[in-house]
């Protein structure tokens, strides 16, 4: 028997989220013999669901939220005896791992187009003990673009992400950063480090393909007023090669530390404060890809 499990952020889609219950569990219904569904109602109920789901064998997960439910779905079933394949319909704007799985933004279009016979598998990233299958960051930025209204967005665009981008990151300063890597220790003064699982960042793509088990680091340098001007724009444009205030490296092995105290972020959610040792866990979940008509 063919088991799914379905969890579901109430928040998501604008509150709108329930209205897709009922699609959702047709869609479900079409292949698995028995559908579970779970509401979420506090921070870490996707997890234990996520968790539970793995402990009792259920052949996957379907997961309707934005980044932060997604990052506990992964969180409650990686590294487990039994990985359920998993399934995503993408709840708020600004879901970015989504991206990463050209999945359809339009909320009924990704459960039209949700199918379960074809899979690709996705990279996870650990930092400690903290999963994330998108980012890890230290700095403003992530919050920033996680913060951005639908309506908003709907009505700006990429300036949307510009505007709440440009007004989190002013009080930003220079902090050392020390990263160790297979390749070499690097050392620099930055205002941001972003840890891209993905290949995207905000709404666009910055680098080809990347789920080869390593990770794209960006690290801002300036915390000027002038270079923000100039690197916040590229950034969310995808254009980060011609700029000399964002240095580039890909590697597969990280220790991010600093001389002074910093908190980092996973998915845009709070997490250590460094240093902090990141592996990547390699094709880790198998992700539904899904079959468009």
């Amino acid at each position: 028997m063919k088991k799914v499990i379905i969890i579901i952020n109430p928040t998501s889609g604008g509150e709108a989220a329930l209205d897709y219950k009922e699609s959702l569990e047709s869609k479900a219904k079409e292949y698995f013999d028995y559908v579970e569904t779970k509401i979420t109602q506090r921070a870490k109920d996707a997890t234990h669901f996520a968790q539970n789901a793995s402990e009792e064998k259920y052949d996957a997960v379907i997961v309707f939220g934005g980044d932060g439910t997604v990052n506990e779905v992964i969180s409650g079933i990686s590294e487990k005896n039994h990985i359920p394949k998993l399934g995503i319909i993408p709840g708020r704007t600004g879901n970015l791992i989504t991206k990463l799985l050209e999945i359809n933004q339009d909320i009924a279009q990704a459960i039209k187009e949700l199918g379960f016979k074809f899979t690709s598998t996705i990279d996870v990233g650990k930092a400690n003990h903290n999963y994330f299958g998108y980012i890890f960051s230290v700095g403003s930025l992530p919050e920033a673009i996680h913060n951005v209204d639908i309506e908003d967005k709907t009505k700006y665009g990429i300036f949307a992400y510009a505007i709440k981008t440009m007004k989190s990151v002013m009080t930003d300063s220079v902090f050392n950063i020390h990263i160790e890597t297979e390749n070499g220790n690097y050392e620099w003064g930055a205002s941001q480090v972003l840890v891209l699982l993905s290949n995207y960042y905000s709404n666009k793509k910055l680098f080809d393909e990347n789920r080869d088990g390593c990770v794209n680091i960006l690290i801002l340098k300036d915390a000027s007023i002038i270079s923000k001007s100039s690197i916040i724009p590229d950034l969310l444009k995808g254009d980060i090669v011609e700029n000399n205030n964002i240095e580039y490296i890909k590697v597969c092995n990280i220790k991010i530390s600093s001389d002074v105290e910093l908190e980092s972020d996973v998915d845009g959610d709070k997490s250590d404060k460094l240093p902090v040792d990141i592996k990547i866990l390699g094709n880790h979940i198998e992700v539904f890809s899904g079959m468009k008509e």
